[in-house]
C-alpha cells in the first residue's frame, strides 16, 4: 500500500465569513441599474436602449444598491476622461462613492459579455496613471479587463491598473489586468477586501528607470496601518509580469494569499531577464538601517498556491521581521523554491540577513528547483514538519499526474463562473506518496 504522509494534513478555514457576508450583500435589491456602451452617448439616459458612453458619467448618478452594466467591446480611453490629477498622480477613474453592508455598488461586466478598457492613449506627460483609484467602500468590480496601461516618467514610478486606498469590504472578481506596463492591483488602506479569481499578466514597464520593470508585480498587498486587516488574494493568476507575481513587502497588517498560481515572472514573453521575479514575496520591510517596524508585526499566510518556473524565488519571506505560515502549497523550477530569509532588527547592529526564525512550513510540495528545495531557515526555530523534503523519498515524474511548464494549462481559460480552470500539472498521481498535498485541496 502507498504510504500517505500528508493523510493528516490539516484543512484550514478560508476567510469564509468574508465570502458568506459579501455574497449575500450582493443579492440585495438594487435601487437603480445604468447600461454603458461602445455606442453610447453620455447624453443617454443611461438606460439598455439608450446607454451611456462612459464609466464617469455612470458613476456619477449612482447611489447605494446601485448597479452599472458595462457592455461588451473596446472602451479606447482619452486623456479627457481622466477624473483628476491629484500631484504626480491621474486618477482615470475616482471610485469615490459607497454603498453599504446591505446595498452595495456594483460595476458589472454584462452577463455573456467581455467589455475592455484601453488605456493605451491615456499618457499624461510626468504623472502616474492610477486607472482605478478606489476609496469606496462596499463596491463590486466583475468581469471586465484592463489593458495597455502606460508609464511616462522615465525615474523611479509606477503605474497601476487598480489602486485601493481606503474603502472597506469591497469584491474584485473576475477581472483581468494584462499587455501593459501598469501593476495590476496594489493595495494601500482598507480592511476586508477580496481580489478574487483575478488575472494579471503580460505587464512589463519598459519606460522607467532601466527598462527592466523592476516594479510591475501581479498583485500588491501594502496597507499601511496594523489595522488594515482582512484583506484577502484568492483564486488569482499572476504570469510574466517583470518584477513579482505577488508582493507583501512594506505590509503592516496580515495579508492572506489562498489558491492563487505565480508563474514566469521576472520574464518578458520572449523569456528575458527583467526584474526580481519571485512568485510570493512574502512580506519584509527591505534592508534599511532603521525601518518603520509594525506592532505587531504580520504574519501572513499563504496557502494552497503554486509557484512555477519564476526567475527568482518560488515562495520568498523576503528578509521578514517575524514568522509566516506557508500551508500546502507546490513549488516548482524555481531557483529557490523555499527561501525563508528573516533578517535581524537590532538597533546596535547594522541589518544583517539571518536563517529565518518563527515560520510554519508545513504539507508543502518542493520539485526540482534549481538550487534548493528550501534555503535559508533555522529548523530549531521553525515548525518545518510534513513537507516533501523532510522525507527520505525521491520524487519522480510518476508521483505527479504531468510535469514540464506547460504554459496551455496555466494560462487556460477560467470556468464560467471565474474559477481557476481544472489542469493536472504537478498534482499528485493515484498512486503518488504525495496524494491529498501541496495545493490540491
Amino acid at each position: 500500500m502507498t504510504h500517505n504522509f500528508f493523510s493528516t494534513a490539516p484543512r484550514f478555514i478560508t476567510s469564509i465569513y468574508i465570502v458568506l457576508a459579501l455574497s449575500a450583500s450582493t443579492t440585495e435589491a438594487h435601487a437603480a441599474t445604468y447600461y454603458i456602451a461602445t455606442t453610447g452617448n453620455d447624453s443617454n439616459a443611461g438606460t439598455t436602449t439608450a446607454p451611456f458612453a462612459t464609466l464617469g458619467k455612470a458613476q456619477s448618478l449612482v447611489e447605494a444598491g446601485d448597479t452599472v452594466f458595462i457592455r461588451g467591446g473596446t472602451y479606447s480611453i482619452a486623456e479627457s476622461q481622466i477624473a483628476e490629477y491629484s500631484g504626480i498622480f491621474a486618477r482615470v477613474f475616482n471610485l469615490s462613492k459607497s454603498g453599504t453592508e446591505n446595498k452595495y455598488i456594483s460595476y458589472f461586466g454584462y452577463p455573456g459579455e467581455r467589455p475592455v478598457f484601453d488605456l493605451s492613449a491615456v499618457k499624461p506627460a510626468n504623472r502616474r496613471v492610477y486607472v482605478f483609484f478606489v476609496s469606496g467602500s462596499y463596491l463590486h468590480f466583475k468581469n471586465f479587463e484592463v489593458i495597455g496601461t502606460q508609464v511616462t516618467i522615465t525615474s523611479h514610478t509606477q503605474s497601476e491598473c487598480f489602486h485601493h486606498e481606503g474603502g472597506d469590504c469591497c469584491i474584485y472578481e473576475n477581472l483581468s489586468m494584462h499587455d501593459g506596463m501598469a501593476i495590476g492591483f496594489f493595495i494601500t488602506k482598507g480592511s476586508a477586501n477580496l481580489v478574487l479569481n483575478c488575472d494579471a499578466y503580460n505587464n512589463w514597464d519598459n519606460v522607467s528607470e532601466n527598462g527592466k520593470g523592476g516594479n510591475t508585480d501581479g498583485f500588491g498587498g501594502h496597507v499601511r496601518s496594523e489595522s488594515d486587516t482582512g484583506n484577502v488574494f484568492r483564486g488569482c493568476r499572476a504570469w510574466y509580469n517583470s518584477d513579482d507575481g505577488f508582493d507583501l513587502i512594506n505590509c503592516r497588517a496580515a495579508f492572506t494569499i489562498e489558491n492563487c498560481w505565480s508563474f514566469k515572472n521576472g520574464f518578458s514573453t520572449a523569456d528575458a531577464s527583467l526584474g526580481d521575479g519571485s512568485g510570493f514575496k512574502s512580506g519584509g520591510y527591505g534592508m534599511r538601517e532603521s525601518p518603520s517596524v509594525p506592532n505587531p508585526i504580520p504574519r501572513h499566510v499563504i496557502r494552497f498556491c503554486l509557484a512555477v518556473n519564476n526567475k527568482n524565488q518560488g515562495f520568498y519571506a523576503n528578509h521578514h521581521l517575524g514568522g509566516l505560515d506557508f500551508y500546502n502549497n507546490t513549488a516548482y523550477q524555481n531557483p529557490n523554491n523555499f527561501n525563508m530569509v528573516c533578517r535581524r532588527l537590532n538597533p546596535l547592529n547594522p541589518p544583517a540577513d539571518m536563517a529565518g526564525q518563527g515560520h510554519n512550513v508545513k504539507n508543502n510540495v518542493s520539485y526540482q528547483p534549481g538550487i534548493a528545495h528550501i534555503a535559508n531557515v533555522d529548523t530549531v526555530e521553525c515548525v518545518v514538519s510534513n513537507n516533501s523534503w523532510n522525507y527520505p523519498l525521491s520524487l519522480s515524474e510518476s508521483d505527479f499526474q504531468t510535469t514540464g511548464v506547460d504554459m496551455a494549462q496555466l494560462t487556460a481559460h477560467r470556468k464560467a463562473d471565474g474559477s481557476l480552470p481544472d489542469i493536472t500539472l504537478l498534482k499528485p498521481s493515484a498512486t503518488s506518496r504525495l496524494f491529498n498535498c501541496g495545493y490540491t485541496r
